[in-house]
């Protein structure tokens, strides 16, 4: 009874009740402690003060050669432009056009005409290109992916000046909500030009921009429609084999005369560091982003004034031989035929067993085989021949073919293809050989039945009959 009654006290809080001493905590086991260090909180991050400057000029630029100056980027004004409801940061800075930019001046950009765009790209929309009235755009996004997840957080535009002086546009975004900002800006901006320029834009920047113009309910049909002049393919066609890549870092580099800072923030980097600002604020860690953009873009137009100069002059601009035989290439599937096989003769007065002359060789044989001069292009088969021996099996088949069917000559066809065959023999098996005996067995009933009577076929209209092995008028030597 006296313990119901030491409870009820307990209970409304009589001070008589009497408490009984608690009873010892047991040990909590091995799995509750492991459980509890699990999901034990953890400690907020101290939240990093933010430099009062920018690190690069905490740092300053380090040339350590006086020959290849280091390119700074511009120091530009950045304020806030409300559009759409929402608002994000512009910046501007404008260059003359007598500024240079690596070895190039900027106002070079404005040779860039209609007929040097078609002969880059092969794209007849582009015949009344104006650089004055393009768009030269470079994104840096989120991520490499395309898709709706891809947020384009920093929108550059170059648009040049009729005295061949250029404006820099940035619109940066502060946080995701303040895209339709830049996307407006951005529009107003291209309503005011016909085309577009970029460095693999067609790819990744315009579809990019489509997306997102759709995610904001805007039109993305102007963007993919306008006239666009990627200087990533002709570039790679250039340069790809001769500077062993065709990245814009390797054509600065090599070709522009740009040399960034030691410093230079990575493309692989952008992304990291827009993160990196959402979580902590810090505007200095988008600082880097920002230059690296701003030299895309300056590099894009000295990049696209001196691909026009190396196809119209590519004897004067091209050192590199890989270079000349891909610009000869390039100028005779434009159409400009003869100037690209100007270029091909300075290549194949050297010695075919060079790999870049024996290739020029191959190129301007091939060309004079498409426009009906076999006679022509039977001399260069020949002395690739000579070069490679048996190591090439496409020269003497072309030749023979060329012999056989166009120049009425299947006698000496044959004559080539038991040339070849011995050679064969006596070195490996390659699996063209048994239409190589076909091809053999077949001139010999050709030229025996021609012997027993039968009249020479005569050649195709338009060839010679000659024997073409002394005609070397034209070829080079």
């Amino acid at each position: 009874m006296s313990g119901l009654k030491d409870r009820l006290r307990r209970q409304i809080g009589d001070p008589r009740s009497k408490t009984p001493d608690p009873e010892p905590e047991a040990a909590p086991s091995e799995m509750l402690q492991r459980l509890r260090r699990l999901h034990r909180p953890s400690r907020p991050r101290p939240r990093e003060e933010a430099p009062k400057e920018r690190p690069y000029l905490v740092k300053p630029f380090r040339r350590t050669d006086v020959n290849r100056p280091v390119v700074e980027p511009p120091r530009i004004e950045r304020t806030e432009v409300s559009r759409a409801g929402t608002a994000c940061l512009h910046g501007v800075h404008r260059w003359p056009a007598e500024h240079l930019h690596g070895s190039i001046a900027i106002g070079d950009v404005l040779r860039v005409d209609g007929p040097a765009a078609v002969l880059l790209s092969g794209d007849a929309d582009l015949a009344d290109f104006d650089p004055t009235e393009a768009l030269f755009f470079d994104l840096e996004t989120t991520g490499l992916l395309g898709g709706s997840g891809n947020l384009a957080f920093l929108s550059g535009a170059l648009e040049v000046h009729a005295d061949g002086a250029a404006t820099l546009h940035q619109f940066m975004l502060r946080d995701p909500t303040e895209e339709a900002a830049a996307l407006t800006l951005f529009v107003e901006l291209m309503e005011r030009k016909r085309f577009l320029v970029s460095f693999n834009g067609k790819s990744f920047d315009r579809n990019v921009m489509a997306d997102r113009f759709t995610m904001n309910r805007m039109d993305p049909d102007p963007i993919l429609a306008m006239p666009h002049l990627d200087l990533l393919h002709p570039s790679r066609r250039l340069f790809a084999k001769a500077l062993g890549g065709s990245s814009l870092s390797v054509l600065e580099e090599k070709r522009l005369g740009v040399h960034r800072h030691e410093s230079e923030v990575r493309g692989a980097e952008v992304p990291e560091r827009w993160f990196e600002f959402l979580r902590t604020g810090r505007e200095q860690l988008l600082a880097p982003v920002l230059d690296h953009n701003a030299i895309d873009l300056v590099s894009l137009l000295t990049l696209a004034a001196h691909l026009v100069a190396c196809v119209n002059a590519p004897g004067a601009k091209l050192p590199e031989p890989r270079a000349l035989v891909a610009a000869a290439r390039l100028l005779i599937e434009r159409g400009e035929a003869e100037r690209g096989e100007e270029v091909l003769r300075l290549l194949v007065r050297d010695n075919a067993a060079d790999p870049v002359a024996y290739g020029a060789h191959g190129v301007l044989a091939e060309h004079l085989r498409r426009v009906g001069r076999h006679d022509e292009a039977v001399v260069l088969w020949r002395r690739m021949m000579r070069a490679a021996g048996a190591a090439d099996l496409d020269p003497w088949v072309s030749a023979a073919i060329a012999l056989e069917w166009r120049l009425g000559l299947p006698a000496e066809a044959l004559e080539l293809i038991e040339d070849l065959l011995d050679r064969l023999t006596a070195t490996r098996f390659v699996p063209e050989l048994p239409e190589l005996h076909r091809r053999r067995d077949r001139l010999k009933r050709r030229v025996g039945g021609a012997r027993r009577g039968d009249p020479a076929p005569s050649p195709r209209p338009g060839t010679a009959g000659c024997d073409v092995r002394a005609r070397t008028a034209g070829i080079g030597g």
